[in-house]
Parts: structure tokens; C-alpha cells; sequence
């Protein structure tokens, strides 16, 4: 009995995990950018715990991809770094709400400008990090699509 449609093999290295299917690691990035995205505009707008809430879902998105990956190494990177970002600027945004701005105004204003300066610079790293991306990305399809028309115009000569 032979059947004429495609067969799923699974082995011990699939169940294990030391095999992933094709696409697997790019689309767990797409998402971690995607989240990555909205915690460098949260954090510019000043909204640390939606930075912390986004931020721990890129870390949770990518922590199921390969480790050793350039590419997934980059974005877990990012992703921690937002994490412990976003952390430290509700941290220091919470304890400058707690501070009485009669008694003690000038560690009010230091604990909002460090929480400021951090979200600030951060922020716009990773909205650089990200844009960067995308223009790689852009890059890429122009230089497919332009290497596609000198094919096109070498067959037609």
C-alpha cells in the first residue's frame, strides 16, 4: 500500500527538539521584533509596565528558538535588555511616586530623570535597532528584484 501525498516523519530528534522545522526560528524573530517594536514606543511614551508586559513576551517568544543562532542571539539580547530596562523604570518610577516632592525634591526629580534618561536611551536604541531591520529587509527584496531584471534583460539579448 503506497500512499501518493506527503508523509510527516517524526524521529527522536524531532521529539527531543534538536531539529526545527524550516521557517521556525524566523517566524519566533518576526514575532520578538514585533514585540520589540511596541516596547521601544512604550518606552518612549513613558509607560514602563506595558514596555515590561510587551518586553517579557519577546523574551517568552524567543526562548524556545536555537541558542546558538547569530540571528536569535541578537533579538534575545534585545529582548532581556528591554526586560531589565522596562524593570528598572517602573522600578524608579514607582519609588519617585512614593517620595513626598515637599521633603525630598531633588530625589524626586533625580529618581524621574535616571527612569527618563533610561526609557529615553533604550528606547531609541532599539526603535534604531529595529529600523535598521527593516531596511536590511528593504535592501534585500530591491537587490533580489534588481538582480531578477538583469537576468530578465540577459535571456532577452
Amino acid at each position: 500500500m503506497s500512499s501518493k501525498g506527503p508523509t510527516l516523519t517524526i524521529n527522536s530528534k524531532t521529539l527531543l527538539g534538536e531539529t526545527t522545522p524550516d521557517g521556525f526560528n524566523r517566524t519566533k524573530r518576526k514575532y520578538a521584533r514585533l514585540f520589540l517594536w511596541l516596547t521601544s514606543l512604550l518606552l518612549l511614551t513613558s509607560h514602563p509596565l506595558l514596555s515590561l508586559v510587551t518586553s517579557t513576551c519577546a523574551v517568552y517568544t524567543m526562548h524556545g528558538g536555537t541558542w546558538f543562532s547569530h540571528k536569535n542571539f541578537k533579538w534575545m539580547s534585545a529582548s532581556i535588555i528591554s526586560f531589565c530596562i522596562s524593570l528598572y523604570s517602573l522600578t524608579l518610577s514607582v519609588e519617585s511616586d512614593f517620595v513626598d516632592e515637599e521633603r525630598a525634591y531633588e530625589l524626586k526629580a533625580v529618581l524621574e530623570m535616571k527612569h527618563r534618561a533610561a526609557e529615553m536611551i533604550w528606547g531609541g536604541i532599539l526603535l534604531l535597532c529595529l529600523g535598521l531591520t527593516v531596511k536590511e529587509q528593504i535592501d534585500g527584496v530591491v537587490a533580489r528584484s534588481s538582480g531578477m531584471m538583469v537576468e530578465k534583460n540577459k535571456k532577452q539579448t
